[in-house]
């Protein structure tokens, strides 16, 4: 199944919220509209947001929603975050982002007990800028730093994220190499261990949870020269860091589904280090073996506009079912693909 020109944020395996604009709304497997839909924003801002290119450029829209345990939605649009009650449609500004538009794609997550987090990502060039972990306890009401990577520590943080697994956090940071740093925290934030750092085999924009590793694919961009790309293992009892396979291009996104099928999508950038002009997706049944099931070309739209990338939503280890959103790539601008691994 092909939806175009929206995106796909979250599933939990029966029902997928997607958003088009400033527009958010829910189906089920069989791609049927369920609920009512809810608007947020001015009337100006829904209005150009609903067009890919302007909504691109601009970095409009709906970034993440994330399902809070008190039934409301945590909804991040441009520069702000919103709380949305899906039953009466109204919505409250909790917090405003003093630094960069958004967290990364993987820069919010929950807790089954109401904390939420929110990794800031700034485009930092110079590094002169701190870098905060925002952690609420209250459902999204307020927001407080929990952490601050000083000026010169790291770029930004690449995601922060929920462990089923372990029931823990896992948080990791870029981009030059003494930047790529993971790290975990067993007290919900509280305290964070670094686990491993140092090379660009640590940049990763999000990790995929086994029972007995975690899984990313590297995230060496354009700017980091001919630095090739793999997909890596890091075994959750030994602590160590596995190169399994060599990827075209970086990682824009790892996730693993029910069944504990693991997928890796590289992203396309216009660097020197990528093999071709395509977004490949990787898939691994057991972590051992790892088949490249697909690809799609960049589209000829400039890389200010948008990345070619394959994007996962949030949720995904609850389908048994691969979904997926593909941007900036031709026949695939912003279109949500949903269906069986073959």
């Amino acid at each position: 199944m092909k939806i175009s020109n929206c995106r796909l944020l979250w599933t939990d395996g029966n029902r997928f919220s997607l958003a088009r604009g400033m527009q958010l709304w829910e189906i089920d497997r069989d791609g049927t509209r369920v609920g009512s839909a809810a608007a947020l924003g001015s009337l100006l801002e829904r209005t150009i947001s609903y067009f890919r290119l302007p909504r691109q450029l601009l970095r409009l829209g709906i970034h993440h929603m994330v399902p809070l345990p008190d039934g409301k939605l945590l909804v991040v649009v441009r520069k702000r975050v919103i709380l949305l009650d899906p039953q009466t449609g109204k919505s409250q500004l909790v917090f405003r982002f003093p630094r960069g538009n958004k967290p990364a794609h993987r820069g919010v997550c929950a807790t089954d007990d109401g904390c939420v987090f929110m990794g800031e990502y700034v485009m930092n060039m110079d590094r002169s800028q701190p870098i905060e972990l925002y952690r609420s306890t209250d459902c999204g009401r307020t927001f407080e730093s929990i952490r601050t990577f000083p000026p010169g520590d790291v770029r930004h943080i690449h995601f922060v994220q929920w462990d089923p697994v372990e029931r823990l956090l896992w948080m990791g940071t870029g981009d030059a190499d003494q930047e790529c740093r993971l790290y975990k925290s067993p007290d919900r934030g509280g305290t964070w261990r670094l686990i491993g750092g140092g090379s660009q085999l640590w940049r990763a924009v999000g990790v995929a949870f086994r029972a007995e590793a975690l899984y990313w694919g590297t995230d060496a961009g354009s700017d980091a020269g001919t630095h090739p790309n793999y997909i890596v293992r890091f075994d959750r009892n030994t602590e160590t860091l596995q190169t399994l396979c060599e990827i075209q291009g970086p990682c824009h996104g790892s996730a693993t589904l029910k069944d504990g099928t693991i997928v890796v999508s590289t992203g396309v950038e216009g660097g020197t280090n990528e093999q071709d002009g395509s977004s490949h997706l990787w898939v691994s049944k057991d972590g051992t073996s790892w088949s490249n099931v697909a690809n799609f070309r960049k589209d000829r739209m400039p890389f200010i506009l948008q990345y070619g990338v394959l994007r996962f939503p949030t949720g995904l280890e609850k389908s048994e079912s691969l979904a997926f959103t593909g941007m900036g790539l031709s026949g695939a601008g912003e279109k949500v693909f949903l269906g069986k691994i073959s």
